[in-house]
C-alpha cells in the first residue's frame, strides 16, 4: 500500500498540519513533505514540539485578535484617495513563480521590463514543484520572493502595525465590516501557510517601504490582490489590478466591489470579462476597466505546423473542470466507433488528471491516448508542431470559474493549427466558428465528436481555418503591443507619471 501524502504549508515557518496528518495516519502509512515535495522527519519528538507550537500560535492569534476587536470598529472605514508620496520605482505583485499556466503572465511582464527595467517585481509565493519554462527562467533572476514569517514574527509585525498605525486599523476596520471576508484570518495560520492570502499585507508593506513605491500593480484579482490592496492602503500608494476571469467564482475575502473601488483601474483580458465585470460592479466605467488582451512574442513563433495528417490531436492544459477534458474520452469512443483514427496527446497535470485517465479506459480509447504530464512549453511547441489539430472543450465549472481566452490557443493558431473548442466567456472574440477555429455547443459529446471527425475530414478546410487564425493571431496578439497598453494605464495613475 502506497503511503498517502501530507503537505506541510510554509514549513518550517508555519504549524504542521497535526490534524491532517493524524487523519492520513489513521488511514494508513503517510509521508509528511514540505512545499517542494521534499520528505521531513515526523516523530514523536517533532509531534510535541508542534503541538506546542500551536498552542503558541493560538494563544497569539487570540490576542491579535481582542486587539483588533477593542481597536477597530465594523463600520466600513473613511478610505481617501491615496495620497502619492512615493518616489521610488513601480513594483509588480505576481502570486506565483514558476508555475505550470501563467506564462502568459510572464511573457507580458518580461515584455514591459523591456521598456521600464527599473520597475521592481515581488513575487508572493515561490512553486518549487512547478516547471520553470524558459519565460520563469529568465524572470527569475529579477525578482523577490516575498520572505516568509514564523509565527512568533507574524504577531510582533502585525501588533506593531496595529498599535503604530491608523491605516492598519483602518484596514482591519475594512475586513470586520465586509460581509464575505474575516479579520481574524489576517492573523491566523492561513497566512502563515500561503503567501498569497491577505494577512501578508502586513509583511509586503514592511518589505517594500524603504522603497517608496509610486504605484502597485497586481496580477490576478483574488487573494493577491487582497494583498496588494492591503499594502497600497498601509503604505498610501495607488494600485492597479490585472485581473484574467479570477474575478467571477465565489472564494474566502472575495471583496470584489472594494479592490473595484480603490484600484486606479481593473485590467480585464477580453471583452467579455469587460461586461461580466460591469454586471457584477455596475458603478465601473469602460475606463476603469480597459480590455487589454494577453499576447505573444511573435518573433518566437514564427513557424508552421506540419499536420501528419494521422488524426493528431493536441490538448496542454491545467487539468481542471473548467477545461471539460473529462469530455474527450466519450468523445474519441464515438470517433473510433466511426472507423475514424486518431491519436491524443495531453500535456499537463492537475487535479483532474486521474479522472481523465480512468474514463480513457472506460471508454476503451487508453490505447490512442497518451498523458505526458507536466510538461514545459518547448514540449507544448514541438507537439503543436505535429497536430491535426488542438482541442479543448471548455466549459464553466460548477463554481462558475471559467476560461477567458486560452494561451494553448493562441500559441497553436499562431503555428497555424486549427482549434476546436467552444464559445464561452471571451473565446469567440478569437476563434471564430469556420473562420478562424471550429466551435461546438459546450458540455456536448456528440457535438465535440462531429467537430473532430468534420476537421478529420476535411483537411484543405482545416488548413485554410488554420492560416486564417495564424493571419488573425499575429495581426492582433503581439505581447510588446499590450504590454504598452498596460503600461500606459499604470502611468496615468495619480503620482505616477514620471
Amino acid at each position: 500500500m502506497s503511503a498517502s501524502e501530507v503537505v506541510w504549508q510554509g514549513h518550517p515557518h508555519a504549524p504542521a498540519p497535526l490534524g491532517a496528518i493524524r487523519a492520513a495516519r489513521r488511514r494508513g502509512p503517510a509521508r509528511v513533505v514540505d512545499d517542494s515535495g521534499r520528505e521531513l522527519t515526523f516523530g514523536r519528538w517533532q509531534w510535541l514540539r508542534e503541538l506546542a507550537r500551536t498552542a503558541w500560535q493560538r494563544l497569539l492569534h487570540l490576542d491579535l485578535t481582542a486587539a483588533a476587536a477593542l481597536l477597530t470598529s465594523r463600520k466600513p472605514p473613511p478610505f481617501p484617495p491615496p495620497r502619492p508620496s512615493g518616489d521610488g520605482p513601480v513594483v509588480v505583485v505576481l502570486p506565483v513563480l514558476p508555475d505550470l499556466s501563467h506564462t502568459f503572465v510572464y511573457r507580458e511582464l518580461l515584455a514591459m521590463l523591456e521598456r521600464r527595467p527599473d520597475w521592481r517585481v515581488v513575487v508572493l509565493q515561490h512553486n518549487r514543484r512547478a516547471p520553470v519554462h524558459r519565460e520563469a527562467g529568465r524572470l527569475r533572476d529579477r525578482v523577490t520572493f516575498l520572505p516568509r514569517d514564523g509565527v512568533t514574527r507574524h504577531y510582533l509585525r502585525a501588533l506593531g502595525w496595529l498599535l503604530g498605525h491608523r491605516r492598519a486599523r483602518q484596514l482591519v476596520a475594512l475586513y470586520r465590516s465586509q460581509p464575505d471576508a474575516d479579520s481574524r484570518e489576517l492573523f491566523g495560520k492561513p497566512t502563515l501557510r500561503d503567501p498569497r492570502h491577505p494577512g501578508n499585507a502586513f509583511l509586503l508593506a514592511d518589505l517594500l517601504r524603504a522603497l517608496r513605491p509610486r504605484h502597485l500593480h497586481v496580477y490576478a484579482s483574488t487573494w493577491p490582490a487582497n494583498v496588494a490592496m492591503g499594502t497600497a492602503h498601509l503604505l498610501d500608494v495607488p494600485f492597479s489590478i490585472s485581473s484574467y476571469v479570477d474575478f467571477e467564482f465565489p472564494y474566502s475575502h472575495r471583496m470584489l466591489a472594494e479592490k473595484v473601488r480603490r484600484a486606479t483601474f481593473f485590467r480585464v483580458v477580453t471583452r467579455y470579462c469587460a461586461e461580466r465585470l460591469r454586471a457584477l460592479v455596475p458603478e465601473i466605467t469602460a475606463e476603469r476597466a480597459p480590455v487589454v488582451y494577453l499576447g505573444l512574442d511573435l518573433d518566437n513563433w514564427q513557424q508552421r505546423a506540419e499536420p501528419p495528417g494521422q488524426g493528431i490531436i493536441v490538448s496542454a492544459a491545467r487539468i481542471v473542470p473548467k477545461k471539460g477534458l473529462h469530455l474527450m474520452p466519450a468523445a474519441l469512443e464515438v470517433l473510433r466507433q466511426r472507423g475514424l483514427q486518431f491519436r491524443w496527446r495531453v500535456l499537463g497535470d492537475g487535479p483532474e488528471l486521474e479522472r481523465v485517465r480512468a474514463l480513457c479506459r472506460e471508454h476503451r480509447v487508453d490505447d490512442a491516448v497518451e498523458l505526458l504530464g507536466a510538461c514545459d512549453n518547448s514540449a507544448v511547441r514541438a507537439a503543436l508542431l505535429r497536430a491535426d489539430v488542438a482541442a479543448l472543450p471548455c466549459l464553466v465549472a460548477d463554481d462558475g470559474e471559467r476560461d477567458g481566452i486560452p494561451i494553448f490557443f493562441v500559441e497553436a493558431m499562431a503555428l497555424g493549427v486549427p482549434v476546436v473548442t467552444t464559445p464561452i466567456s471571451g473565446i469567440p472574440e478569437l476563434v471564430r466558428d469556420g473562420d478562424t477555429g471550429f466551435l461546438h455547443a459546450p458540455d456536448d459529446v456528440a457535438a465535440l465528436a462531429d467537430r473532430l471527425a468534420a476537421v478529420f475530414a476535411d483537411p484543405a478546410r482545416a488548413r485554410a481555418v488554420g492560416e486564417r487564425g495564424r493571419a488573425e493571431v499575429h495581426r492582433t496578439l503581439d505581447v510588446h503591443r499590450s504590454a504598452a497598453q498596460l503600461i500606459g494605464h499604470i502611468e496615468k495613475a495619480p503620482g505616477c507619471d514620471e
